[in-house]
């Protein structure tokens, strides 16, 4: 992507530079591409993350033949992975800079495409420590269907890891169990159906029979998307029966090894994170979809005598939220002190709930252009977490716009943005950053 979009950067006179660092050994960049201003007021930064999550089986992507990385045009929406999350915003915002190309700017803007935002935003952080003067303001791209959004949830994820010595099953007969879900977006669960806790669940119901031992269970593919399949294999006299799965019989390897004290481990995991899911949803608030705390139970893995269980949690602000999260974390280190696995339990990627500043000079901005182009200038809510925690933390005037819908969208097969919206946004862009860059 980089590659791709600096030569188009530098073709409309941007002063374009790359921010690189490894992560987990692999080299990463952000692209910066500067609009000098005609004054030192603090820049304008319009940031969009240039990575996606993965696509998923190929075969889902009906409306793109099965290719997911090939951009198709069909009925006024163009569909591939990244359409709408959220890589065609920064082509709008540079092709808004470039109709800006010769207009009087007195603030210099700064065009940043971010690397890492699906795993971390990892780029934004990096962004927020070096580019100096911090910006005064931020556009933060994420599909809103054209709305400014200037709150969303906050975000964490809680890792449980465990090991410990198989003992051999008490049958030579194995049996693969195998769930499927419907993908959606870890903010909205309710838009998807999680094979990972469809698995857990019918788990728990034989393992209370004490006729099956688990040796492995395997589901999801990323955190932050419900699991689209799950598959546990299990040692047992007879095939299970297990409502609305798939059970056939695998030949075992030799020997074959049951995992009781990781299973027990993991179903008390997956017992406190449903208590967890119920407990948040008691607490409200008007505006967000839904409107309470969400858990994803995005990434579970259990074999060879180990364990790793990954949730995430897209939190309201409050006491509450955080009073039953911190409770959870302690069940979780309650059980691993009465289990004989080597466990360790953490949490990671903890950002805040983003709330935008009140009067904010950028939400006016939009709010103005939106209008000029007769569209609605109601606000969003965002059950999603993005980048904009990252600079509203730092105390810039932060709004995240864009265009396309996440809800039912994003993250999932088909994901697509109406070809009409990024006409819209490559207007609305030109006119806020006229408007917030000039005296």
């Amino acid at each position: 992507m980089v590659d791709l979009l600096a030569p188009f950067c530098e073709a409309i006179g941007l002063q374009t530079t790359l921010q690189e660092e490894s992560v987990d050994g692999v080299p990463q960049s952000n692209l910066v591409a500067v609009r000098p201003g005609a004054s030192d007021l603090p820049p304008l930064l319009l940031n969009t993350h240039l990575d996606t999550v993965p696509p998923g089986d190929p075969a889902l992507w009906t409306e793109c033949d099965g290719r997911p990385f090939e951009l198709t045009q069909y009925a006024g929406l163009l569909f591939g992975l990244g359409t709408a999350d959220v890589k065609l915003d920064f082509v709008c915002k540079l092709l808004a800079l470039e109709r800006l190309r010769d207009a009087p700017l007195e603030r210099p803007v700064i065009l940043a495409g971010t690397y890492g935002e699906e795993t971390g935003r990892w780029g934004a952080q990096l962004l927020a420590r070096t580019v100096r003067p911090l910006p005064a303001m931020a556009l933060v791209g994420e599909p809103t269907s054209l709305r400014p959004c200037t709150a969303h949830k906050g975000y964490v994820e809680i890792v449980v890891s465990a090991a410990h010595a198989g003992v051999p099953a008490r049958s030579g007969r194995c049996w693969r169990i195998g769930f499927q879900g419907v993908a959606a977006h870890s903010s909205q669960p309710h838009k998807g159906s999680s094979a990972n806790d469809a698995c857990l669940d019918a788990l728990a119901g034989l393992v209370a029979t004490g006729t099956v031992d688990v040796l492995a269970v395997e589901g999801g593919d990323l955190v932050n998307r419900v699991p689209v399949a799950a598959h546990a294999t299990v040692a047992a006299d007879q095939a299970p029966i297990v409502a609305g799965a798939v059970t056939e019989p695998v030949s075992p390897s030799r020997p074959v090894t049951a995992n009781p004290e990781l299973t027990a481990l993991l179903l008390s995991v997956h017992a406190s994170t449903a208590r967890l899911r119920e407990e948040l949803r008691r607490h409200t608030a008007d505006g967000f979809d839904p409107p309470w705390s969400t858990v994803n139970n995005g990434l579970v893995e259990l074999r060879a005598g180990s364990l790793r269980h990954v949730i995430d949690i897209r939190r309201l602000a409050g006491t509450d939220p955080e009073e039953h999260i911190a409770a959870h974390l302690e069940r979780l280190h309650e059980a691993a002190r009465g289990s004989t696995c080597e466990t360790e339990v953490t949490t990671r990627l903890d950002s805040p709930p983003f709330h935008g500043i009140e009067d904010s000079t950028v939400a006016a901005a939009l709010e103005r252009a939106l209008r000029g182009r007769g569209l609605t200038a109601d606000r969003e809510l965002k059950s999603g977490t993005t980048e904009a925690s990252v600079y509203s933390a730092l105390g810039i005037d932060t709004v995240v716009f864009g265009p396309g819908q996440a809800a039912g969208n994003i993250h999932r097969p088909n994901e697509h943005v109406p070809l009409s919206d990024l006409h819209e946004a490559i207007e609305v862009y030109s006119a806020a950053v006229r408007d917030l860059c000039s005296r």
